[in-house]
Order: C-alpha cells, then sequence, then structure tokens
C-alpha cells in the first residue's frame, strides 16, 4: 500500500494498518471530493469484466434521453447475440425483445446476449458500439480505459 493523500491528522494516519486484501490493486477515495486516500497499485490494468455492461447501459439510456430511441422499442435478436457465451437471460434469434427487457436483463441476469443485443441496435455492430464505448470513456476522463466488446 502506499498512502497518496489523506485528509486525516498525521498522528492518526500512522496508527492505521493498511487493509489486508487479496486482490491484485484498490484505491481508497473520498467520494465528496474525489481525493485518494490511500491505494495499492492504483495504475495496474486489469479487465473490467461485467463493468463493460455499465457503460453499455450508459449509452443505452443517453440515447433514450437523447430521444434516439424509446424503452418499449422492440429490438430484433440476433444469431451473433444468441450466440453470447457466459452469463445470459436466454433470448433466441429472431425473438423481439423490448429495450426496457433487454436492459433488465443486462442489469439483472448481467446477460451477455442482451448486452450484444442492445450494441447492435444502436451502433449496427457490436465493433461499432465499442467504438462508441471508448470515445465515451475518453470524453470521461476514464484515462487508460480500453473496451473490446459491450460484455466484459
Amino acid at each position: 500500500m502506499h498512502a497518496v493523500q489523506s485528509e486525516l491528522p498525521v498522528a492518526l494516519q500512522a496508527t492505521i494498518p493498511p487493509p489486508n486484501l487479496k486482490v491484485s490493486s484498490w484505491t481508497l477515495m473520498d467520494a465528496s471530493t474525489g481525493v485518494m486516500i490511500a491505494a495499492a497499485k492504483p495504475d495496474r490494468r486489469v479487465e473490467p469484466a461485467s463493468l463493460s455492461k455499465l457503460m453499455t447501459a450508459y449509452l443505452v439510456f443517453r440515447g433514450i434521453d437523447s430521444g434516439a430511441f424509446r424503452l418499449d422499442e422492440e429490438v430484433l435478436v440476433s444469431e451473433n447475440a444468441w450466440r453470447s457465451i457466459g452469463s445470459r437471460m436466454f433470448i433466441e434469434p429472431g425473438d423481439r425483445v423490448s429495450i426496457e427487457n433487454l436492459i433488465k436483463g443486462l442489469v439483472v441476469q448481467s446477460g451477455n446476449d442482451a448486452a450484444v443485443a442492445l450494441a447492435e441496435y444502436v451502433a449496427g455492430s457490436e465493433a461499432a458500439f465499442v467504438e462508441m464505448m471508448n470515445q465515451a470513456a475518453a470524453g470521461l476522463n476514464l484515462n487508460g480505459t480500453n473496451y473490446v466488446n459491450s460484455t466484459g
């Protein structure tokens, strides 16, 4: 662990031992100020796993907010989305599923099939959607973030 910054008095900092975590890296940040209090390997690159689905959901909600599409619109499920491996909501190719239900499958079930179906609907292909994800990450100053798919 290395201390980055702390709002605690120096005497108190010395008495608080670092947490014993079985993880490769971590950070402790004050959410109200954005000050990083302590960290271990905070710049280590790690795979985002299902955190990618949060960006997928963010872009879908941004599209809804802009009026590009609505929650009740139906998405035609492709064979590509259906073939997604890992966690799924078990949609079938040719199914028509509302954006609202795909979001539920994405967030509640961590459905990779839902993520791909939404990505294809929003951007035409998952590859084009990944470009949108990376552009959004750059716009949010998520430095060092690089998405390779919508599922994680």
